[in-house]
């Protein structure tokens, strides 16, 4: 941690965000509500200064010159994997964060899309079918599972998808996943007390089903052409107990990357149309939904673009240039920019055609949905897609009618795509 050391990190010394306890520093004023700590400080100090949070040092910066020179850092100078893995670390084994990052753009590339949509297509039919008739539907609850059920499809094939299989990955999962400290930070002491003895389990028992699917495949002399089966191949020179180790890790972190922000994109874009009647009946139009996810995204926002720097680098944020030494943490948080230019501080989805931000901005790094250059995430593709395909297939199977009238996000959130403070329902009605 960087408070057993403390070595000036950055030069010259930068305005620091208030804190009471030293060592604990700001953390009591920042985990409760991230994006309002975010922007009292900034308005206090102004566009760069320096966060010290249990045991983290992290040069926040805001202004349009800094975001840009902050995008422009290599990933050697200043590294996203690494910031990952660190902030990660804390709730997943270390077998999940041993993996190079980088297979997102080779798993993710285009000439996978259509058996990424078959299966997509597919998922989202199952869970349409498995409804009842009539009902109710919290939104957010809702689009985690088909999400859950898109994912699983995804990586492992149909046979994740059934009756049987889901469920019992999905509850395993829940072992696994980190989201929990996102939404409530405070929630990671739990697994600092068991020592991760929950999520190893979990993983262990996630590697016995890879292995069943597989053998099932190879005893049915099935060949379907799907990720599974490029796992299969990215790994076929290592021993088959540990291909299964390792394509159970990969399952395992593809997950983690699609389902952290994409059930929250798919329900903002529901709620946010359902809310719009006149937007709603436009949804059927060529790139609407498009621009409706795009821009529900960049409202609820709440991630740290976050770089642990690796070696010394210089970013300039327009008043003046800072050296930065390894060790440091180096970022910006996207809800507190994302939304004060102009009129973005309102939702319309006239701000986007298609997938482009056509509202003016002073740079285009002030606001993000995906990221930018070499850090953009190289599954928007894949996430926009899944969110199209979802909202086609419950628009024409449902009726819907919300039983709720607005929706904001969790002020406590920090990272990903913010979930909804309050509950969304839906009463709903197959045609």
């Amino acid at each position: 941690m960087s408070f057993l050391s403390r070595e000036p990190l950055v030069s010259p010394s930068p305005p620091k965000a208030r804190g009471r306890i030293p060592r604990v520093r700001s953390a009591l004023r920042f985990l409760p509500a991230p994006t309002d700590f975010l922007i009292a400080e900034r308005a206090r100090v102004g566009d760069t200064f320096l966060l010290e949070a249990l045991g983290f040092r992290i040069l926040f910066v805001f202004s349009p010159a800094a975001l840009a020179s902050l995008y422009r850092l290599k990933e050697d100078e200043a590294s996203f994997t690494e910031a990952t893995r660190t902030l990660l670390g804390f709730k997943l084994p270390d077998a999940l964060l041993g993996g190079d990052m980088g297979m997102f753009h080779h798993l993710f590339g285009r000439s996978r899309m259509e058996t990424y949509l078959a299966h997509v297509e597919g998922a989202v039919t199952q869970a349409l079918a498995a409804l009842p008739p009539s009902g109710e539907l919290e939104l957010f609850t809702h689009a985690k599972s088909v999400v859950h059920r898109i994912g699983f499809r995804c990586w492992l094939g149909p046979e994740a998808s059934t009756p049987e299989m889901l469920p019992r990955l999905i509850a395993l999962f829940e072992k696994i996943d980190p989201e929990a400290a996102f939404v409530n930070p405070a929630s990671g002491l739990r697994t600092w007390i068991t020592r991760k003895a929950p999520e190893l389990a979990a993983l262990a028992e996630l590697e016995t089903i890879v292995r069943g699917i597989r053998a099932g495949r190879a005893a049915r002399g099935v060949k379907a052409g799907d990720m599974l089966e490029e796992l299969e191949t990215l790994y076929a020179s290592e021993p088959a107990s540990r291909r299964d180790a390792l394509i159970a890790r990969d399952v395992v972190v593809l997950h983690l990357a699609s389902l952290s922000n994409l059930y929250s994109a798919f329900a903002w874009t529901m709620v946010n149309l359902l809310l719009r009647p006149a937007l709603m009946q436009k949804a059927g139009e060529d790139g609407v939904i498009d621009a409706v996810a795009m821009e529900s995204i960049r409202m609820a926002q709440r991630s740290i673009t976050l770089r642990k720097v690796m070696k010394p680098v210089v970013l300039e944020d327009g008043i003046r240039r800072w050296s930065l030494s390894p060790g440091l943490f180096v970022g910006t948080m996207l809800s507190v920019t994302n939304g004060e230019h102009g009129d973005l501080s309102r939702f319309d989805a006239a701000h986007y055609e298609r997938t482009k931000l056509v509202a003016p901005v002073p740079s285009r790094e002030v606001v993000s949905t995906f990221g930018h250059g070499v850090h953009a995430c190289p599954g928007q593709r894949f996430a926009l897609s899944a969110i199209r395909a979802a909202v086609k297939g419950h628009l024409a199977a449902l009726e819907m009618t919300p039983r709720f009238s607005g929706a904001e996000p969790r002020p406590e959130q920090i990272g990903a795509v913010a979930r909804a403070k309050g509950d969304c329902v839906v009463a709903y009605r197959k045609r």
